[in-house]
């Protein structure tokens, strides 16, 4: 962009024939990013209907960008039962520590904090049951199940030399 400033003369129009020192693009990006986050989003969509998008990597300049798809919510169908078959075991220990606890009378801090770590763990469970109902079972090219992602289940792993670096929307990677 820096660049573009002295050569494009669409961009020397906009930038008043000025040449602005890369700390001051920064420094403004960083203010504006509730402004920036949606109109980056919206370019990327545009680029990708208009098949700009390579498809084969998706690289920004090494800045970390939050996903919905987090690694917790990663798993084969298998995977995901064994999680909410542990999640659904804590909350039945969690349930009869409660009856417990109230033929004792403990102080009601300790229950009440309880109490919504259990709502929160059946909410958790409700949520992977859901997955596991509605979405079928992803398969490799070898026709081995390959973790897909409740929260976005058309999400793929993204390979580097390093290993897997991060979970990418599938809208921006080639099939």
């Amino acid at each position: 962009m820096l660049q573009a400033c002295s050569e494009n003369v669409l961009f020397m129009a906009l930038s008043a024939d000025s040449q602005p020192h890369h700390s001051t693009l920064a420094d403004f990006i960083s203010r504006m990013d509730e402004v920036i986050a949606p109109l980056f989003t919206h370019v990327l969509m545009v680029c990708d209907s208009l098949n700009l998008i390579g498809r084969e990597m998706f690289a920004i300049d090494g800045c970390k960008m939050p996903s919905n798809a987090a690694k917790e919510w990663s798993g084969t169908h298998a995977e995901l039962n064994r999680k909410k078959a542990k999640i659904d075991r804590s909350v039945e220990r969690m349930l009869k520590a409660h009856q417990t606890g109230d033929q004792q009378d403990q102080p009601i801090e300790v229950t009440d904090r309880e109490r919504a770590q259990i709502v929160k763990l059946e909410k958790v469970s409700a949520k992977i049951k859901k997955h596991l109902t509605t979405a079928p079972e992803r398969y490799g090219q070898r026709g081995t199940p390959v973790k897909g992602n409740i929260t976005d289940p058309e999400s793929a792993k993204m390979k580097k030399s390093k290993g897997v670096i991060a979970r990418l929307h599938r809208g921006l990677l080639r099939k």
